[in-house]
């Protein structure tokens, strides 16, 4: 594409007009609605649009994780929901950007805001815990709860799986934890340095063959997007990229085995609805680069194999993924945003994907954007 103008084969080609984020770092000692305020100050004005503008905002947080009941009550006002159309997602703020493109689409608003936020009301030392305790609370009652199933059993089983049928080594875990690491060190928004695949081998033991360097690297914040029609954006200040297609998927749930077997099996359905929509119908030779969210090493080839980029030159997370950087709730927003920031140096055409891992790849929810540059 050109400016902004599309290719034409996109069923909706919805503009990036702005994006910010608050310092992702390992614990903020700012209130949620200040972290809202922040993102979504800085993406209005970075977009040229005033708060009273936005036709809809969509909120992505969890009250368990907030430590507050109907927490979006406090951040609402900061993400411009005062007095306008708005509301919250319990979920990834993949989710709610999808909802915020839909609503443009739909022609029910010329510009609307999504914003995810993550600031767990427990330190860091003993978040861990906490997140895995919330996990087990999400799945089923009566067989899976009871036996201490949670996201992080899940990766473990996925994880020894793949290395008892022969598909992974536990080195080769290790060299591919390593490589995202490194690749997404010294970057503004990386959570942790570079390390060598002895380093991962030697981090604290997770589950099985799972290393606490394999797992995604937390972080909080808030990041914030705006959208807007083709009409509206070609006022705004610099628009930064366009989605010309969306999905968005559920996988099963413990007992159908879908999460050993097809673990991306969520992502494939959602990937096949963005590409039709983009009119994408090679992805692999038309995407240059991929942001997924590949929560443990094991589950990079099957993520890869289900959104069609295993044969091709797509750079896969260039930014080192979430192996790199993981604000929670707040990842959808960020792999676009480090999608968006690839595609301003090189141009062409990325995939942001991304997950809610509440319960691993267990009854999760997918979502996929294709991005083209300006």
């Amino acid at each position: 594409m050109s400016g902004l103008n599309p290719s034409a084969a996109a069923q909706d080609p919805i503009p990036v007009l702005g994006l910010a984020a608050t310092p992702l770092v390992p614990e903020s000692d700012a209130v949620l609605d200040e972290l809202v305020f922040d993102a979504v100050s800085r993406a209005l004005r970075e977009a040229g649009v005033r708060k009273q503008e936005i036709g809809l905002s969509v909120t992505a947080s969890l009250d368990i994780y907030d430590g507050r009941s109907i927490s979006s009550g406090l951040t609402n006002a900061a993400s411009g929901g005062y007095l306008a159309q708005s509301y919250r997602i319990e979920g990834d703020a993949g989710q709610a950007i999808v909802h915020a493109a839909q609503t443009i689409a739909a022609g029910d608003a010329d510009l609307t805001l999504a914003v995810g936020v993550y600031n767990p009301e427990v330190s860091a030392p003993d978040r861990r815990a906490f997140l895995q305790q919330i996990s087990n609370h999400g799945f089923e009652p009566h067989f899976d709860r009871p036996v201490g199933l949670s996201a992080e059993t899940v990766f473990g089983l996925h994880a020894g799986y793949a290395v008892d049928s022969g598909a992974l080594t536990e080195e080769r875990l290790a060299e591919l934890a390593a490589a995202e690491i490194s690749r997404g060190a010294g970057r503004l928004r990386a959570a942790r340095t570079a390390v060598t695949s002895a380093d991962v081998a030697a981090s604290a033991p997770v589950n099985g063959v799972l290393r606490e360097l394999m797992l995604p690297a937390e972080a909080t914040g808030a990041i914030a997007v705006v959208l807007g029609s083709l009409g509206r954006s070609r006022r705004a200040l610099h628009p930064r990229a366009v989605i010309t297609g969306w999905g968005q998927a559920t996988s099963d749930t413990t007992a159908g085995g879908q999460w050993l077997t097809d673990p991306a099996a969520a992502a494939r359905r959602a990937g096949q609805e963005a590409y039709r929509r983009a009119g994408l119908t090679e992805p692999g030779e038309q995407i240059g680069a991929a942001e997924l969210t590949t929560s443990t090493p094991a589950l990079l080839a099957p993520t890869v194999d289900a959104l069609g980029l295993a044969k091709g030159d797509t750079v896969i997370n260039p930014s080192g993924g979430v192996a790199s950087c993981f604000p929670g709730v707040a990842n959808g927003a960020l792999r676009l945003f480090e999608a968006v920031e690839w595609l301003e140096e090189n141009g062409g055409q990325a995939v942001s994907h991304s997950t809610d891992l509440l319960t691993g790849p267990v009854a999760e929810t997918a979502t996929v954007l294709v991005v083209e540059g300006v």
